[in-house]
């Protein structure tokens, strides 16, 4: 709720049986392990610029929430993890961060007498002059928010299409 429309085309045509994913694995993994140095390796891996990343990330933390079993995480980022806004950001830059570690044994951050939560890779967006302006920007106008987020979106998924061997299902 709250987005903009989007185009999507799931699946590929060359890996019907799913064979492949199991190559994937997280680098970024929330954890007070992660470094900026990763991270900006993993936006550039991407193909994606830093403000590309940030307006993903915080479509990505506006909506659901963090599942304890599931991650080791707990909670939501935001006070309505069922609609897309740039509240994120909001709450990221005027919000204290408190470090705490939850009964997993994980660390991640809960905003000072508040029920919202944030892992280190959210805080690092404040560490990095161009990640920070791009939430800065995004804090401010909601609907430059949405609209980076709909042309990253766009881009990510369907970053892998090509013409297989069964044509491309997106064309």
């Amino acid at each position: 709720a709250g987005g903009l429309s989007m185009k999507f085309c799931g699946g590929r045509t060359d890996a019907t049986d799913g064979v492949g994913s199991q190559y994937l694995k997280n680098r970024i993994t929330g954890t007070n392990n992660d470094t900026m140095a990763v991270l900006v390796d993993v936006i550039k891996v991407m193909g994606l610029t830093k403000r590309q990343f940030v307006a993903l990330m915080g479509g990505g933390h506006s909506l659901g929430r963090m599942h304890i079993d599931r991650s080791g995480y707990n909670g939501t980022w935001t006070s309505d993890p069922t609609a897309i806004s740039n509240e994120y950001f909001k709450l990221l830059l005027s919000e204290t961060w408190q470090n705490v570690t939850l009964p997993t044994g994980k660390q991640q951050f809960r905003a000072k007498g508040k029920d919202l939560a944030m892992l280190k890779t959210d805080l690092m967006i404040k560490w990095d002059a161009e990640l920070l302006t791009a939430a800065q920007d995004f804090a401010s106008d909601n609907h430059l928010f949405l609209e980076e987020f709909r042309r990253a979106w766009t881009q990510v998924v369907n970053a892998d299409r090509f013409d297989g061997p069964a044509g491309n299902l997106c064309a």
